[in-house]
């Protein structure tokens, strides 16, 4: 997502000077969201997008999330070494046991792919539900049109091909282009506009309360030390990558040959061999 034009959340200060947060930065979102009193703004975020899609394909088996809650985020890994996933950014869990993950995707390009990645943590996801639903919601600031198509929404779910008969244990992943959500006159594209940070008001009371919570949560988020230390950490290794990559030629190129070598599925000791930057650094590009 490009941040030409776009309004921050703010600015936080940091050793190497000033930096604007978005929205749909990841360490804010999993500092925000670990915190139990902005629990009800996510499920607002999730309710109002679910909603959106409802009112699109009606006969959805797709429901807003109506329980209690409770939350889980990574933020505590990036204490670890400033960018470890051992799991989903945001899984929301509901008492009667559903899960709902949550996924904020700035770039349409990883590695590995979006397409690939979510049905990995599809598959992961199903097998920690115990027989519940295990829906995954991925919030794209960019567009993939290999899951899109050219639509706003694309909810995939297990049937049969030849009934289209629906699987009992359902559970799916619903793809979202913001960009494409923020053109309209709803909640939901008020929403999305909040996200993509095209907007810091909005009319509807709902997407008040989410940008309330998200206004809120910065003014902390600014002045915690542990945001700093992530930072800190994430600067590191960055620096220390591209370091790695100079010694070898020119930064740029060397990442882009990695990049290649990854979505070839070439063997990481090959990687290694090749670019010659370290194994740790190239597990960090394949998250």
């Amino acid at each position: 997502m490009s941040t030409k034009n776009k309004i921050p959340l703010g600015y936080i200060e940091l050793p190497t000077g000033p930096k604007a947060i978005f929205a749909m930065n990841d360490i804010f979102l999993n500092y925000t969201f670990e915190a139990p009193e902005n629990w009800e703004a996510l499920r607002l975020i999730v309710n109002i997008t679910i909603q959106a899609y409802r009112q699109a394909v009606a006969d959805t088996l797709l429901k807003p999330v109506t329980g209690t809650i409770e939350v889980k985020t990574q933020f505590k890994h990036f204490l670890e070494d400033g960018r470890t996933t051992r799991d989903q950014d945001i899984k929301m869990i509901e008492d009667k046991g559903s899960l709902t993950f949550i996924e904020c995707q700035n770039k349409a390009t990883t590695s590995p792919p979006i397409p690939i990645r979510s049905v990995e943590y599809f598959g992961l996801g199903i097998g920690h539900s115990r027989g519940q639903p295990a829906n995954q919601i991925w919030l794209l600031a960019e567009d993939i049109d290999t899951v899109l198509q050219g639509k706003t929404f694309a909810h995939y779910i297990l049937k049969d091909e030849a009934t289209g008969h629906i699987h009992p244990a359902t559970s799916g992943i619903l793809y979202v282009s913001l960009d494409k959500l923020s053109h309209e006159n709803t909640p939901a594209g008020e929403l999305a506009s909040v996200l993509l940070g095209k907007g810091n008001s909005a009319a509807d009371g709902d997407v008040t309360k989410v940008l309330k919570a998200l206004s809120t949560s910065f003014e902390n988020f600014k002045s915690d030390k542990d945001v700093v230390y992530v930072y800190s950490l994430r600067d590191r290794w960055l620096n220390e990558g591209k370091a790695e990559g100079k010694a070898e030629g020119k930064a740029e190129g060397i990442l882009e040959l990695v990049h290649k070598l990854i979505k070839r599925d070439r063997p990481i000791e090959e990687i290694v061999e090749d670019s010659g930057l370290s194994k740790e650094y190239i597990e960090s590009l394949m998250h």
